[in-house]
């Protein structure tokens, strides 16, 4: 019994793409949670039922997106050889898997009606997928407005809607400067994601036809505009938003994971990338929004409240590959490379 429902439970987490953002998206938005509530001074603890109230939000919101996408994109993977688990499956399948995220969504939109502005944001999350996916608008076929929907509502709307929600429960004001950095440095971080993420994808588009931003500029462009203009401004952000805080662990945080990246760098030759993919790359500061910018913030209340080691544990369980990784690759540097190389240069 409990085997069988383990299948179903990873038969759905494939479905939905659930790997493909569970990481990469569902941390750095609980990390801006766990920021907007330190920087009001709020014990996350207290906000319990409000984080689990997010949790199910985006969660939704991604599974959304997922599959509505791949019930657009059938026939354009089927001719560009990329897996979609919509494919082969019937109808009606399809029609209660839909119906059944949308309901759910609806039933969580209702919670939010005592707060339009909460309200508008979420349901603006939704609509841009749906404009992005469905025909006839189709924006994933138009060029620069795809990759605007795409930074809009993986990244910009999220945090938005994160931010405006934990104020809304907490009865603060929120600072207005963190609200504008939060904005900008999501916005520019998601149209980096999906410039790259296009790059990377630019073969099977083209064989599939379908129109994207990066079908229709050259390879230089993109470079450009990711490397002078979208990175420089998303780090511009990141700073800004780090140096509100007036807290030395969150920089220290930030110069171990760049102490990390250059030690893989010049000991295993891994390149770091800012928007051009590449074999055996590190795309940049993404391990630090996905692991350190959450546990920054995470330490940081539980200076002002112990209770809030919850977090922490919690974050090392759903998050548990991740640091893995990361720390064996710590290890393996600190024990066997780093070693290896002074012992050289002492021969």
């Amino acid at each position: 019994m409990i085997n069988k429902f383990i299948i179903q439970v990873q038969n759905l987490v494939t479905l939905i793409r659930a790997k493909d953002w569970w990481v990469c998206k569902i941390a750095p938005i609980f990390g801006t949670a766990y920021a907007t509530a330190t920087i009001l001074n709020v014990s996350l603890f207290s906000l319990w039922s409000s984080l689990i109230f997010l949790l199910i939000a985006v969660i939704l919101d991604a599974s959304f997106a997922s599959i509505i996408n791949n019930i657009c994109d059938r026939e354009e993977d089927q001719l560009s050889g990329k897996v979609n688990y919509m494919v082969g499956r019937s109808s009606l399948f399809i029609a209660l898997i839909l119906t059944a995220t949308i309901l759910l969504g609806i039933v969580v939109s209702i919670l939010m009606i005592p707060t339009p502005l909460i309200l508008g944001v979420y349901v603006s999350n939704w609509l841009v997928f749906v404009t992005y996916s469905i025909p006839p608008i189709r924006l994933k076929q138009r060029g620069f407005w795809g990759i605007l929907a795409i930074a809009l509502g993986e990244s910009f709307l999220p945090h938005l809607f994160t931010a405006l929600l934990i104020v809304n429960n907490v009865h603060k004001g929120l600072p207005v400067m963190w609200l504008i950095l939060v904005s900008v440095w999501s916005f520019a971080t998601g149209l980096r994601s999906i410039l790259w993420h296009q790059m990377d994808d630019l073969q099977n588009d083209l064989r599939a036809g379908i129109n994207t931003f990066a079908v229709n500029r050259s390879t230089q462009t993109l470079q450009r505009l990711g490397k002078w203009i979208v990175f420089p401004v998303e780090i511009t952000a990141l700073m800004g938003m780090l140096f509100l805080f007036h807290n030395t662990l969150v920089w220290i945080l930030l110069l171990i994971y760049l102490i990390t990246e250059y030690l893989r760098h010049y000991f295993w030759k891994m390149e770091i990338i800012i928007v051009v993919p590449s074999s055996d790359n590190r795309f940049a500061l993404f391990e630090y929004y996905e692991i350190f910018y959450p546990l920054g913030f995470i330490y940081l209340a539980i200076s002002q409240d112990p209770i809030n080691l919850i977090f922490l544990g919690l974050f090392t369980i759903f998050y548990s590959n991740r640091l893995w990784w990361w720390l064996r690759d710590i290890y393996s540097l600190l024990v066997w490379d780093i070693p290896k190389y002074f012992h050289k240069v002492e021969n």
